[in-house]
């Protein structure tokens, strides 16, 4: 009967909406992150005219994190990767971007890099982070408790850092 087919439509679109509200809740709602890496937020600081962004978005299916990442004014990038630390301290890196594990060498500056973390790329931290534990990762990334640099021959410790930071927006909040 008519009751009985709007009915049914009516709890197919409960079920729809309580999957995807349950989806967003499990997911913190937080899939796009962003960074803007200057010298002045490594610790310590450096001077340089070095700066770059980051974009991450967090994919649920597979489970993945894709990326872009450029830096400007930095000659002889090293490598560059995600840390599990806070604003003002340092952290062990838990996944490469350019430069070492399974990512190809680093690019030129003004070169914007593009690639996917998969659980096998998560590196252990001697703060509790196993090798491979990408829902590890995914919270402290989630947390605010991650950051980027990139490393330098001049400054190997880092010369551009930025913490990673959630949202970025559909137009891409970074300097081009």
């Amino acid at each position: 009967t008519m009751k009985k087919a709007l009915m049914a439509t009516a709890l197919a679109a409960l079920v729809v909406g309580l999957i995807g509200a349950a989806t967003v809740a499990a997911d913190g709602g937080r899939k796009d992150h962003k960074a803007r890496l200057s010298g002045f937020s490594e610790v310590p600081p450096i001077s340089t005219i070095g700066s770059g962004w980051l974009k991450l978005r967090v994919n649920s299916s597979p489970d993945s994190i894709s990326y872009e990442l450029r830096y400007d004014n930095l000659t002889g990038v090293t490598a560059a990767h995600i840390h599990f630390g806070n604003t003002g301290g340092n952290g062990d890196p838990i996944a490469f971007l350019c430069g070492g594990g399974t990512k190809p060498a680093c690019a030129a500056a003004g070169t914007t890099i593009t690639g996917t973390i998969l659980a096998s790329d998560i590196l252990a931290t001697t703060q509790g982070i196993a090798a491979g534990e990408f829902a590890e990762a995914v919270r402290a990334i989630r947390k605010g408790s991650t950051y980027v640099n990139a490393h330098t021959g001049t400054f190997a410790g880092g010369e551009i850092r930025g913490q990673i930071r959630h949202g970025w927006g559909k137009s891409g909040d970074h300097d081009d």
